[in-house]
C-alpha cells in the first residue's frame, strides 16, 4: 500500500484556513449582532417616515389649513406634519371668520420603540436612548375644527357702533399663570393644573390699549358697523353707540414641549373683560362682562415670544367682543329707537310770558348763564321769567347736581324738567322771579350770510358771557334734524348757549363743532323753532 505524502508546508496551511473559518464566523456574528443592537435599540428613529399623516377635519372644504403659517402639505386627504419635535400651529383660515389655532406636539413614542427592548435582555442597552425626533408620534386622533364664531354684518335696523377705548386694569392677585411640564401634562390632566397669582409681578396694572381698539373697530368697519360715509354729520342719538372695555382677569396658560429649553411650546390666555355700552353722548345705558379664551399660538424661538403673546392676546380679545355682540341684550341696543315714540308723546308744558324781553346784544349777554356740572359746564338762557331755562342735553347728561350760575353771580341748584337726546335740548328750572328771558325765532326763516353771535362761556368758567360774532354759513341735516352752520368762533363751553342776530332774538343754540387739525370755523346750532316743536314748550 502506498502512501501519499504532503509537503509540510502545505498541511500547515490547510489547518490554518481549517481555524480561520470558525474565527470568521465569529467576528460576522459579532459585528452582525452589534448592528442588530444598534439597529434596533434606535429602531423607531430609523424605521418612523419622516412626516405622519393627520386627519383635520374642517366645516367647509374651502377652508385653507397652514401650519406654522405655511400652506399645509397633504397625502391622501391627511396632512403631513413633519416628525422634527416642533410644536406645530394648525390655523384653519375660512372666508368672513377668524382664524382658529390648535396647537399640537409629538408626545407618543412610535410602535417601532418595542423593538428596542429585544437586545435589552442581553445587550442592557437601554431602549429609552431611542428618543430621536422621529422617535415620536403625534396624536393620532383626527384635528377637529369647528365652525367659529364670528360678528356678523351690520343689518339695516342697526345702529352703527364703536370701540370708545379698551383699558387694562389688573391687580397682582387677577393676574394668574399655569404652567405645564410638557404637552403629555396637558392632554392628560389639563383641569388638574391649577393657575396661580403670578410671583414676579407686584403691582397693579392700568394702561389703555389702542392696538386692540384699532383691531376692533376694524372688524367692526368690515362688517358695516362703523359709518365709512365721507359726511361731517354722519353721527346722532338715534344712530350710534360707543363701547367701553376694561380687561378684569388675565390667565396664561404655557405649555412646554418634550424637552423645554430646545425645542419650544406653546400659549393660550383666558380674559375677563367687562364692558359698557354707551349712548351718543356716552353715557352708560348697558354694563356686561365675558369670559373667553384664545386659540392655541406656538412658541418656536423664545427669544421671540412676545409675538406669539400679543397674537393670543388679540385673538381672546377678539372672541370677546364676538360674544358681546352676539348678547340679545346688545342686539335689543342697537335696534331701540323707543325714545322715538317717548318724544312724540310730550305733554305740554305752560311756561308764563313776560311783560320785557332781551332786545339788545348787551342785553342778551345778562340773560345767558353758565350751567354746571361736577366735572364739566356748558352754556344756558333764559326764556321764561320764572326760571325756565335751554340748554343742550349733552350739558346736562352726566350723573350729579346740576347748578345754573347767573350774569350776576348768583348760583342756583337747577331742576331737569324735560329732555330731548333726539335733537340734544334740555329744560331746566331754577327757584328765582322776575328775570329777563330771550324771544325765540319761531317762524321767520334766516338767510345765509345774516350776521349772527354766539353768547356762552367758551373754554373756561371765568370767560363767561362772552360775545363772538359770524355769519350763518349754510344749513346742514343730521340724522332726524336740521342744523344751521356758522362760523362764529365756538368753544366746548358755548354748548347750549343762544345764537342770536342783532335784535338779541334767539335764532338757534349752539350745538358743536367740527374739530381737525386745519378745521377753523365750522360750527352748528340747533334752530330756535325746535324749542317749541321738539319739546312741546307753550309760551304765553
Amino acid at each position: 500500500m502506498k502512501t501519499k505524502l504532503y509537503p509540510t508546508s502545505t498541511a500547515s496551511s490547510v489547518g490554518q484556513v481549517a481555524s480561520a473559518v470558525p474565527q470568521t464566523l465569529r467576528l460576522m456574528t459579532v459585528v452582525f449582532l452589534s448592528a442588530w443592537m444598534l439597529f434596533a435599540s434606535s429602531c423607531a428613529s430609523f424605521l418612523n417616515p419622516k412626516f405622519q399623516k393627520v386627519e383635520i377635519k374642517k366645516p367647509n372644504k374651502s377652508d385653507e389649513i397652514l401650519v406654522n403659517g405655511k400652506k399645509a402639505k397633504t397625502k391622501a386627504g391627511k396632512v403631513l406634519l413633519e416628525r422634527d419635535m416642533l410644536p406645530k400651529q394648525i390655523t384653519l383660515k375660512s372666508k368672513g371668520t377668524r382664524d382658529q389655532n390648535i396647537v399640537v406636539m409629538q408626545y407618543k413614542k412610535s410602535n417601532w420603540h418595542i423593538l428596542s427592548w429585544i437586545p435589552f435582555g442581553i445587550t442592557l442597552y437601554v431602549p429609552f436612548y431611542d428618543k430621536g425626533p422621529k422617535s415620536w408620534n403625534y396624536d393620532k386622533k383626527p384635528i377637529v375644527f369647528k365652525k367659529a364664531e364670528s360678528l356678523a354684518t351690520k343689518k339695516d335696523e342697526e345702529k352703527f357702533i364703536k370701540i370708545n377705548k379698551l383699558g387694562i386694569e389688573l391687580d397682582n392677585s387677577a393676574i394668574k399663570s399655569r404652567y405645564f411640564p410638557n404637552y403629555r401634562s396637558f392632554v392628560r390632566n389639563e383641569k388638574n393644573f391649577k393657575a396661580e397669582a403670578s410671583s414676579d409681578i407686584d403691582e397693579d396694572i392700568q394702561i389703555e390699549n389702542t392696538e386692540f381698539s384699532l383691531a376692533l373697530n376694524q372688524m367692526l368697519k368690515d362688517k358695516g358697523y362703523i359709518d365709512t360715509s365721507r359726511t361731517a354729520l354722519k353721527n346722532s342719538f338715534l344712530r350710534n353707540l360707543a363701547v367701553n372695555a376694561t380687561v378684569k382677569d388675565y390667565t396664561i396658560h404655557h405649555v412646554a414641549n418634550k424637552y423645554f429649553s430646545r425645542y419650544g411650546g406653546m400659549i393660550y390666555i383666558d380674559l375677563t373683560i367687562e364692558w359698557q355700552i354707551l349712548d351718543y353722548y356716552e353715557s352708560v345705558i348697558h354694563k356686561t362682562s365675558t369670559k373667553c379664551s384664545s386659540g392655541q399660538f406656538a412658541i418656536l424661538d423664545y427669544s421671540k415670544r412676545d409675538k406669539p403673546t400679543q397674537n393670543a392676546l388679540k385673538d381672546v380679545v377678539e372672541a370677546s367682543f364676538i360674544n358681546l355682540m352676539k348678547q340679545p341684550k346688545v342686539y335689543e341696543l342697537l335696534t331701540d329707537n323707543s325714545d322715538v315714540e317717548r318724544e312724540k308723546n310730550f305733554t305740554s308744558i305752560g311756561i308764563p310770558g313776560s311783560s320785557a324781553y332781551v332786545s339788545s346784544l348787551p342785553e342778551a349777554v345778562k340773560s345767558t348763564v353758565t350751567v354746571k356740572k361736577e366735572n364739566s359746564f356748558g352754556s344756558g338762557f333764559i326764556i321764561g321769567r320764572e326760571g325756565y331755562i335751554i340748554t343742550n342735553y349733552h350739558v346736562v347728561s352726566d350723573s350729579g347736581d346740576t347748578k345754573v350760575v347767573l350774569n350776576d353771580g348768583r348760583e342756583f341748584d337747577a331742576e331737569i324738567v324735560r329732555v330731548s337726546k333726539i335733537y340734544d335740548l334740555a329744560v331746566l328750572k331754577i327757584n328765582a322771579s322776575d328775570l329777563v328771558p330771550f324771544k325765540i325765532n319761531l317762524n321767520e326763516k334766516l338767510n345765509v350770510a345774516a350776521d349772527i353771535y354766539a353768547v356762552g362761556t367758551p373754554s373756561a368758567e371765568d370767560l363767561s358771557q362772552t360775545v363772538t360774532k359770524g355769519i350763518v354759513s349754510g344749513f346742514r341735516t343730521q340724522g332726524e334734524g336740521e342744523l344751521i352752520q356758522t362760523d362764529a368762533s365756538i368753544n366746548f363751553g358755548n354748548s347750549g348757549g343762544p345764537l342770536v342776530g342783532p335784535d338779541g332774538v334767539v335764532q338757534g343754540i349752539v350745538s358743536s363743532k367740527l374739530n381737525g387739525f386745519g378745521v377753523e370755523g365750522v360750527a352748528f346750532g340747533i334752530p330756535a323753532s325746535y324749542i317749541k316743536e321738539k319739546l312741546k314748550l307753550e309760551i304765553y
